[in-house]
């Protein structure tokens, strides 16, 4: 059995948790073309300042945040994991709670919430009501296909953890080399089932609870390294920005992408000490941490509808701008506010909607 986590470590997750979240949310809140990037992306209007000032925050810069949650899934499960029978029934049935339960509630109630819009002249005609709209006999494709898309990342998660005797093997058993053939899957962007970027950051994470490399994480201090890996990421993300709207190169761009995605976790790992430093009341960061879930949870399709009341055919390279600026920092202020509500008000309920998180 390894040893519990350092206070300093277990905070430092909760803060850049924190950060990644509100990251994601930005990375979400893309807002040109369909709004959903890949890897590979490109600009949809070229040589543009807004879209890639978007592109720069939303596909380079913030592209560490679904790998490192996806890191902190693998490391968490893996670091009080015992690789027997026992142990790993004990695991599955504990995830039930956390991870199945907030599903098929968020699931249903997103799926719920179309239904209800698609009632209303002002909602029926949004592109995102009725791409996602199934009749009463259908609902159930709410559980596989959820509106609120981000879900997938709760069914990857479910289905590593049903995995996990086979991941322990083989990351025990190889020293970790497994990673290289997972990282190939992940560069290629290669999925059936699992997601390539779900299985290679969630085994990094494996790795280091399994092999017992964590304890190298509780440095506090090391100014170089962070200097060097920050101005590497804001670099590359650079890079990502004139190769999307220069070339069409897309295996130029796809590797760019994942360059920047390393980096940018490394960066925020080794910065986050120092932008903490800098923060004096951090009372916010313990506040949005403890409201975490519903962030995650409740801002899709929140943003994605919101941007197709907001927008015309015709609508400006301002307006997409200031959108982009000021829509996700409402959303993720919305969603602190209702869980906040819905903890004081229906405590039970939260705790259901949360998977028992922070309550």
């Amino acid at each position: 059995m390894s040893k519990p986590l350092s206070k300093y470590l277990s905070r430092k997750i909760k803060f850049v948790s924190v950060m990644a979240m509100f990251a994601i949310v930005f990375v979400n809140s893309y807002n040109y073309g369909n709004g959903y990037l890949a890897p590979y992306s490109v600009t949809k209007t070229g040589f543009n300042a807004a879209e890639m000032f978007e592109y720069f925050f939303s596909n380079g810069l913030f592209a560490f945040a679904i790998p490192m949650f996806f890191i902190f899934s693998g490391f968490l499960f893996f670091i009080k994991y015992e690789n027997s029978i026992s142990g790993y029934t004990n695991k599955i049935r504990g995830r039930i709670f956390p991870l199945l339960v907030p599903y098929v509630i968020w699931s249903i109630l997103s799926g719920i919430a179309i239904i209800i819009l698609s009632n209303f002249e002002n909602f029926k005609n949004l592109k995102f009501v009725r791409d996602n709209l199934v009749g009463l006999n259908e609902f159930y494709i709410y559980l596989i296909k959820p509106p609120a898309y981000q879900l997938w990342f709760l069914r990857q998660i479910m289905l590593l953890s049903v995995l996990a005797p086979i991941i322990y093997i083989l990351v025990k058993y190889t020293k970790a080399f497994i990673l290289i053939p997972f990282a190939v899957l992940w560069f290629f962007n290669i999925d059936y089932i699992i997601n390539s970027q779900a299985l290679f950051y969630f085994s990094i994470g494996a790795s280091f609870a399994i092999l017992g490399k964590w304890r190298n994480f509780t440095k506090r201090d090391n100014r170089i390294q962070a200097g060097f890996f920050s101005a590497l990421w804001i670099m590359l993300s650079f890079g990502n920005i004139f190769l999307a709207s220069l070339t069409k190169n897309l295996i130029a761009i796809n590797t760019a992408h994942k360059l920047t995605e390393v980096i940018g976790i490394a960066g925020m790992w080794l910065l986050f000490d120092h932008i903490v430093k800098l923060i004096n009341n951090k009372k916010f960061l313990l506040l949005a941490s403890a409201h975490l879930f519903f962030v995650y949870a409740l801002h899709e399709p929140l943003l994605r509808i919101s941007y197709q009341l907001a927008f015309l055919p015709d609508s400006s390279d301002s307006s997409h701008f200031i959108l982009y600026i000021c829509l996700p920092i409402s959303i993720i202020a919305v969603c602190i506010i209702v869980s906040m509500v819905v903890r004081k008000l229906f405590r039970p309920v939260h705790k259901l909607m949360t998977g028992g998180r922070n309550n």
